[in-house]
């Protein structure tokens, strides 16, 4: 690295731009802090190179374009300037104008780091507790962790305190990490915030503090954080440690939903379909629904599968319902399980597949779901796919009726009279033994 002596008039230069880019003392014009960089940075200023940098990361004052960001940083990240070696870093870490490469990421970290950069000790002290391109190295980590928070950086003491939280680098400690969290939360850091929200809600080591819990997350929620967002709704909602309060929960459900917070946008759709706190409106439930599916939530895709094969919300698709209602199947969620069961047994969109229906309910069933209980309950007393068995469908019976399922007591009922006292007691046995086992074994 070597330092370019460069001609004060470009200084001045890079200054200028500065003021049109961020509108100090005229009017803000990117495209004259663009002219401005250009030529301080053509004439070598590491700073303007830097500048002019962001400028064609960021898009602003022209088009968008890496690569050349990347060449620009790389330009003054080589004289020595540390802000664009932390930046050169992440375009490394990122692969943006550049093929990802974490080794070149690591030494331009640690060039910046060298010389102090704050940003560069955090993202150093993130790849040794990821592992990210090096060897995980919890006490590294800390180390670096540790010299940003020493320098009053929010994302090192965050950092610091989601390592003592999860006991990474020595033993979990949750006064510690609400020490760090504090100090990052009153730099304003969201995620800070955030999470002591969730120590004084839960009491994880600390008092449970409610009033606590909901300064931190409503300080986080303002920030735009969404998690703080809807867990204000949760509590909102609930009156878990606050008085129950419609207005702020719907409010606060909206405001993580809209920033795609998939949980609150499957909370709207509950509200709005079966008119909890709200007027019931099956077409936004419908619409709530979907964004969340859309976004990989389970039981939000179970519940627009419902909808659709039911003609809810305005729309109606069997075919739709099926695929919606496997997408939340195959991530386990039990009463998707149980729906997809009953759509196989009923033949939506083709015959009707006992065989696929039997193995959904099997699925469901060994999760606790009643309902499905029930269903593979009458699928062995019937011999429906399955060898008859009275026995199975009797344990299958008792296990629901154990969740005080009705239907669950009517099909105990009918095959204890076409069983003799020994199969019974075999059954109730057999119950007892899959409770234990938490179902391992019996499916």
């Amino acid at each position: 690295m070597t330092d370019t002596v460069v001609d004060p008039q470009f200084a001045a230069l890079n200054n200028l731009g500065l003021m049109y880019a961020k509108g100090q003392g005229v009017t803000q014009n990117f495209a004259e802090a663009f002219r401005c960089y250009r030529h301080a940075a053509e004439q070598g200023l590491a700073a303007a190179q830097s500048n002019l940098a962001v400028m064609y990361a960021s898009g602003q004052g022209v088009d968008q374009n890496y690569h050349q960001a990347h060449l620009l940083y790389r330009a003054a990240a080589l004289q020595g300037l540390a802000s664009a070696q932390c930046n050169l870093a992440t375009m490394y870490v990122n692969g943006d104008g550049v093929g990802p490469d974490l080794h070149e990421a690591l030494r331009w970290y640690q060039a910046a780091a060298d010389q102090g950069d704050t940003t560069a000790h955090v993202n150093l002290g993130v790849m040794y507790a990821n592992g990210q391109g090096v060897t995980q190295d919890y006490e590294k980590a800390l180390a670096y962790y540790q010299r940003g928070a020493d320098l009053g950086d929010p994302q090192a003491q965050y950092g610091l305190g989601v390592m003592c939280a999860n006991g990474h680098g020595h033993a979990r400690d949750f006064q510690l990490a609400s020490h760090w969290y504090t100090l990052a939360a009153e730099r304003e850091h969201p995620q800070a915030q955030f999470n002591l929200g969730v120590l004084y809600s839960s009491g994880l080591d600390l008092p449970l503090d409610y009033p606590k819990a909901v300064y931190w997350y409503e300080r986080a929620a303002a920030l735009g954080e969404s998690s703080a967002q809807y867990n204000l709704g949760v509590m909102f909602s609930t009156a878990h440690g606050v008085p129950k309060n419609t207005e702020k929960s719907l409010q606060y459900y909206l405001a993580a939903a809209h920033q795609g917070n998939a949980a609150a946008q499957y909370n709207l759709g509950l509200m709005y379909a079966n008119g909890i706190d709200i007027e019931q409106d099956e077409a936004a439930a419908m619409t709530w629904y979907r964004l969340a599916a859309e976004q990989g939530d389970a039981m939000a895709q179970c519940h627009l599968g419902v909808m659709l094969a039911n003609s809810q919300g305005g729309d109606a698709s069997n075919s739709e319902a099926l695929q919606w209602m496997k997408s939340a199947a195959d991530q386990g969620e039990p009463l998707a399980l149980y729906n997809l069961g009953l759509m196989y047994q009923a033949g939506e969109n083709s015959e009707p597949d006992h065989e696929l229906a039997l193995d959904c309910f099997r699925q469901a069933a060994c999760q606790g779901q009643a309902d499905a209980q029930v269903a593979l309950g009458w699928m062995y007393a019937k011999g429906q796919a399955v060898l008859q068995d009275y026995v199975r469908a009797h344990m299958w019976f008792n296990l629901a009726a154990a969740h005080a399922h009705e239907n669950a007591l009517d099909g105990r009922d009918f095959v204890s009279r076409l069983m003799p006292p020994a199969q019974i007691a075999q059954a109730q046995e057999m119950a007892r033994a899959c409770k234990q086992n938490n179902y391992h074994g019996f499916d």
